[in-house]
């Protein structure tokens, strides 16, 4: 009985414990709460004037942003110089940066001053990859092994295809810029001469399948004719009695010969020269996203946030001068 009664008593010790420490708790945030509004009362003049000031910037920054636009060209890439590509864009990026003279005038803008900036992306087709290709890239993506700057090295290497973009204001040729942006990334001489060697190559498979097939179908047709007239093949065919000819084989051959056929004349068509303009498209808007694109709210919320920073500064600083006398 003794004991029962002094786990009751150690119980409601406990319990009256806990709720003085919750009570002490509150009046501590309550305060807490006070001073705080308290220091918001003592610099409101402060605390008005900069969040004036931000808005007013944020509203011109804002605007500003605003009026940019984007055009964006498709161009093909093939024979490894996807990372030439890139390795372009970044260097043009960096030029228009600052504002380089030579770039300048080649792309011909009468306004030095004049805001660009450039951007490339692979597009990735998942329905034009081969089995082995979607497997790789959907164990890229999934993969913890690689930074994302090593994933987009290799996402880079299957695909054809790439995204360039050129963010501007809404009153320039953007097109021609475009055009000249991708004369100046063609000036290479190595890989002109890769594409020109390879569609020297290209086009003499699409001679040979095409003969191939062509042979292929009159084999077809006078075997049709001779087995339709019941008649064996003559000593100078290339077939006999003993040798008939295996019309699975002949008609699986030619369809991946039909199939290869196809692949080449896309290839031709894309690899003509060096990164072959696929689409030029025209100005459109550009798609706001992030909390930066609201610079009206963000710039008020940060310069508050600089303001108290600085005064908490302050007062460590005050602090630990105290403490070192």
């Amino acid at each position: 009985m003794k004991e029962n009664s002094t786990n009751k008593n150690n119980e409601e010790i406990d319990l009256g414990d806990l709720f003085r420490l919750l009570k002490k708790g509150f009046e501590k945030l309550g305060n807490l709460l006070l001073r705080f509004i308290a220091f918001l009362l003592r610099n409101a003049i402060v605390l008005i004037i900069l969040i004036i000031i931000g808005a007013v910037a944020g509203y011109f920054l804002q605007k500003k942003s605003s009026n940019l636009v984007k055009t964006e060209m498709i161009v093909a890439s093939d024979f490894g110089s996807a990372e030439y590509l890139f390795k372009s864009v970044k260097e043009l990026q960096y030029k228009l940066k600052i504002k380089d003279e030579a770039t300048i005038e080649k792309l011909e803008l009468k306004d030095s001053n004049t805001a660009l900036s450039l951007d490339v992306k692979p597009i990735i087709d998942l329905d034009k990859l081969t089995r082995e290709e979607e497997t790789y890239f959907e164990v890229l993506n999934e993969s913890n092994f690689l930074d994302e700057e090593a994933k987009q090295g290799l996402i880079r290497k299957i695909s054809n295809f790439y995204k360039i973009t050129l963010y501007h204001a809404n009153d320039i040729d953007s097109r021609r810029i475009l055009n000249s942006i991708i004369n100046i990334i063609r000036d290479n001489d190595y890989f002109k001469k890769v594409y020109e060697l390879n569609l020297h190559k290209i086009k003499f498979l699409i001679n040979s399948n095409e003969y191939l097939i062509s042979q292929m179908d009159s084999l077809l047709a006078n075997y049709s004719e001779n087995l339709s007239d019941n008649k064996q093949l003559n000593s100078s065919s290339l077939y006999n009695i003993n040798n008939t000819l295996d019309l699975g084989v002949m008609i699986g051959n030619r369809a991946d010969l039909v199939e290869e056929l196809d692949n080449l004349y896309s290839k031709k068509v894309a690899n003509e020269e060096l990164f072959r303009l696929v689409d030029l498209g025209y100005p459109s808007a550009v798609e706001k996203k992030g909390i930066g694109s609201y610079k009206i709210i963000l710039i008020p919320f940060l310069l508050v946030l600089a303001y108290f920073g600085l005064i908490i500064f302050v007062k460590v600083v005050q602090k630990a001068r105290k403490i070192d006398k």
